[in-house]
């Protein structure tokens, strides 16, 4: 077990934080966040791809939108039917 691994355990601390490890949320269908990422690979209406620390998130569905995008957080929105990683 890696040192800021065994950190986050010993102390309760968000692994996400300490790791640096996106974190991703979901409200039904049709709205995402996606916490911790690197950029924006692909954005199209069908398909989002996110870069993130351990892989790549790709998001499928139709209509799929950006509706807003900070430093540290990318909220989509639109028909989301399926999420996963690619590595």
């Amino acid at each position: 077990m890696g040192i800021k691994k065994l950190f986050s355990s010993m102390f309760e601390l968000p692994k996400e934080i300490i790791l640096n490890l996106p974190l991703i949320t979901l409200v039904g269908s049709e709205e995402m966040s996606v916490e911790n990422y690197k950029n924006i690979i692909e954005y199209t209406e069908e398909k989002i791809r996110v870069n993130t620390s351990c892989g790549v998130i790709k998001i499928e569905g139709s209509k799929l939108s950006i509706k807003q995008i900070t430093q540290e957080k990318l909220y989509v929105i639109g028909k989301i039917t399926g999420v996963g990683y690619l590595y």
